[in-house]
């Protein structure tokens, strides 16, 4: 789902897997979803911002763009598995991106800003998905980056620094913690030993670990840490009575959102044995039907410099065994110069100033992070130049024929016609036309006889908005005509059209007109007989007197005048005769006409 955050939260709107939130400032630290909502809170648990998506169900798993602010989110229980949202400060529209299909269950989503690329966990399908995603445009069909069948995969994380993607197999039978490139080659196991049914995963690029939740046989559960590769594994809680779900991490702390308690737990990154995790945000009396689930914090995501941050873990380790051996050398406490510089290495602010008073790091302009590390304007201007504007965020000054806002389009691109030359000139584009066409956008040719030599030889193909220009090759020397769409469409199509009509009708009127001739053909005898009602009959017609009558004989040739008849005429009957027998039988049928009376 996509929604975009303004600089004061609005109701926003919901998509099945993944949601877009666009922020302007630095108005939170961590949000959580819970049914159709998210809130907003500060590092402190203050809540600084809450949405309400109409649209949505039951929210999972989230992920944030920092770059383009866009915050991505997944909902298990609606039509639509992935869908965009872009939330103003009057409305919005949602637009889906992945519709759900029978057995999809999407767990986990993490977003890949250098690559614009999302990334998913499917626990039904049992798949590891992944879907590019651009600034502008339709997504891409999604593809199964590992196939996990049996494995039942639920947390997923992303490691931007090191281009790997981390994911959890839930399978009590064969539970593991896996890792691979983002492009799925180089898979291996990371964590295997000493796991009942691990839920959750997430890596901290500040202190490059990696987090998880274990859930131990539904009563106790566990999180622990790790170096990214799976060596020096630490327990960090060990607790009963809950349920967690998802996690995540900060620049100082860690998260987990709990069933159980229907809250979202919180424990220090450095904490000492015996500390115990606290509430951070409870949701047990509140009127919501249904429980926390997935968190993100805005530090471990987004924009992350990862050079930055791998010099200050080996400045880091290049103090502490500074340290070390002095401690071992002299076997005193470190000397106040010592813990001075222990003290100071333990913030490097790159791009700010320390302030002693909170340890805090107070960064330059255009500069964030807990080391003022993160650079807003990196990658941020696509074809152009970065500058930090009076509100502290990031402008671009496009260069070339470049716009938008962070300079992503090519106003020329497929704008000028017959090779115009395109420009941009006060901030529009401008065409200089070549081969004498004229227009906005040189769509107008004005000499065709001069475009067609230059065009047939360069055997290119240019189309503009009335006509289609073809060559047509004659005794090896090329010329060209012009025809317009109608011409071709008439020719082309519907002269055969109408040939094709013109000659079925032919056919059909010789077929009527064959069988019409054939039925006027049909032989029809008529003769007249006056008969006596006594004796004999009579061979002329005088007048007929009171006892004689006259017989219409139709269509009968082969009968007695007092018989019915003894065939059926010559259209009636399927024996073929030949003519003399049919003269035999005329004659035979005249000489017992004259010879019998009625």
């Amino acid at each position: 789902m996509i929604f975009t955050e303004m600089r004061h939260f609005l109701p926003s709107i919901f998509l099945s897997c993944i949601l877009v939130v666009t922020v302007h400032a630095r108005s939170w630290d961590l949000a959580v979803v819970i049914g159709s909502e998210i809130d907003f809170f500060a590092r402190n648990g203050t809540l600084t911002g809450h949405a309400n998506i109409a649209e949505a169900v039951a929210l999972t798993g989230v992920t944030y763009d920092d770059t383009t602010r866009t915050m991505y989110l997944s909902d298990v229980r609606n039509n639509v598995s992935i869908f965009s949202n872009v939330l103003t400060e009057k409305d919005f529209n949602s637009t889906p991106l992945l519709k759900k299909e029978n057995g999809m269950h999407i767990m986990g989503v993490v977003f890949d800003t250098l690559s614009h690329t999302l990334f998913w966990s499917d626990a039904l399908k049992e798949i590891i998905a992944t879907m590019y995603v651009p600034l502008d445009g339709k997504p891409s069909n999604p593809v199964i980056l590992h196939n996990l069948t049996g494995n039942s995969p639920r947390g997923i994380a992303l490691d931007a620094c090191s281009r790997h993607i981390y994911w959890v197999n839930s399978n009590t039978t064969n539970p593991s913690i896996e890792r691979s490139k983002l492009d799925g080659s180089d898979r291996k196991i990371v964590i295997k030993e000493n796991l009942y049914e691990p839920l959750a995963v997430a890596v901290d690029h500040a202190e490059r670990k990696l987090y998880w939740i274990d859930d131990v046989e539904g009563i106790h559960f566990k999180i622990e840490r790790s170096n990214l590769d799976g060596s020096e594994r630490e327990l960090l809680v060990h607790n009963k009575h809950q349920q967690p779900v998802y996690l995540a991490v900060d620049s100082e702390s860690f998260y987990w959102s709990d069933w159980v308690y229907s809250a979202v737990w919180t424990m220090p990154k450095n904490a000492k044995a015996g500390d115990l995790p606290t509430k951070f945000k409870s949701y047990y009396d509140s009127r919501r039907d249904a429980d926390p689930a997935g968190i993100v914090t805005r530090d471990n995501t987004g924009k992350i410099d990862c050079l930055s941050i791998l010099s200050i873990i080996n400045k880091r380790t290049n103090v502490s065994r500074l340290v070390s051996r002095a401690e071992t050398f002299n076997n005193l406490t470190t000397s106040t110069e010592e813990s001075d510089l222990t003290t100071e290495s333990s913030k490097y602010c790159l791009n700010g100033k320390l302030n002693k008073t909170d340890d805090m790091c107070r960064c330059k302009p255009g500069f964030t992070g807990p080391f003022c590390e993160i650079s807003i304007c990196h990658n941020y201007c696509l074809h152009g130049k970065c500058i930090i504007n009076h509100h502290g965020l990031p402008e671009c000054e496009c260069s070339g024929t470049f716009s938008g806002v962070r300079c992503e389009k090519d106003v020329c691109h497929d704008y000028c016609l017959f090779d115009g030359k395109c420009s941009v000139q006060n901030g529009r584009p401008f065409c200089n036309c070549k081969y004498s066409s004229m227009g906005s956008r040189c769509e107008e040719p004005n000499n065709i006889t001069e475009i067609c030599p230059i065009y047939c030889a360069n055997n290119r193909s240019e189309l503009s908005s009335i006509s289609i220009m073809l060559c047509r090759c004659t005794n090896s020397n090329q010329t060209a005509e012009r025809i317009t769409f109608n011409d071709n469409f008439q020719s082309g199509i519907l002269l055969p059209m109408f040939a094709a009509l013109i000659a079925a009708l032919l056919v059909m009127i010789a077929g009527l007109s064959f069988y019409v001739n054939k039925l006027r053909r049909r032989p029809r005898i008529k003769r007249h007989y006056v008969v006596s009602k006594g004796v004999m009959p009579l061979t002329s017609r005088p007048e007929i007197p009171d006892n004689q009558c006259e017989i219409t004989i139709e269509n009968c040739c082969n009968m007695n005048i007092c018989e019915t008849p003894c065939f059926e005429p010559k259209l009636r009957t399927g024996v073929p005769r030949s003519n003399s027998i049919k003269k035999e039988e005329k004659n035979s049928l005249l000489d017992n006409m004259e010879g019998n009376s009625c």
